[in-house]
């Protein structure tokens, strides 16, 4: 009975100070140049046919892959993956959708306009251009705009506009398109 006891306090006591030194391990170490780049390199290695497999905590990784993390300091360490080369557009949506003008000769009702919003990173600026070429505004890399969405057409069919995205930087420029269509709606005669 004193055993288990005994084994079960080991235990925890040693859980314990494998935390403890996780926590210590992530603080920065005194001596340290200030400004030293942090590169954290993950390396997966398959094990060898003459050792047994590590145990797997995470489900989601296959079991006979291990993975481990090397961190250095230093400015000569460079990072493994590539950045893309120039601008690059995280989102360009609509957040507001248009509508078509709706009612009668007599009471009519003005239809909704359009509202974008986009981000972008490595960019300076960014520019706006409604259904073909030529710039309709210049905006930030982060921003949004609400646009009149003009109808026209039969009754029963879509209007539909156009919209395209440049960023610009100084590492050239990235675009992207949104087409948005909206239901012209019949304005009764009464």
């Amino acid at each position: 009975m004193r055993r288990g006891w005994f084994v079960a306090l080991l235990c925890a006591l040693v859980m314990l100070a494998v935390v403890a030194g996780v926590a210590l391990s992530r603080l920065k170490k005194p001596g340290t140049p200030q400004g030293a780049d942090t590169v954290v390199t993950t390396v997966t290695t398959a094990p060898s046919a003459s050792t047994a497999p590590e145990p797997d905590v995470t489900t989601s990784r296959p079991k006979s892959v291990t993975t481990r993390k090397v961190t250095a300091t230093g400015s000569t360490t460079t990072p493994t993956g590539s950045a893309p080369d120039g601008p690059a557009i995280s989102y360009f949506r609509v957040t507001g959708k248009p509508s078509c003008p709706s009612g009668t000769n007599q009471v009519q009702y003005e239809g909704d306009p359009v509202v974008l919003e986009w981000k972008v990173t490595g960019a300076e600026k960014t520019t706006l251009s409604v259904d073909g070429p030529g710039i309709y505004a210049e905006y930030g890399t982060k921003d949004s705009a609400t646009l009149t969405f003009s109808c026209g057409g039969d009754p029963g069919s879509y209007q539909v506009h156009t919209y395209l995205l440049t960023a610009i930087g100084p590492d050239g420029t990235t675009t992207k398109k949104l087409t948005v269509k909206a239901k012209v709606n019949e304005i009764t005669t009464v």
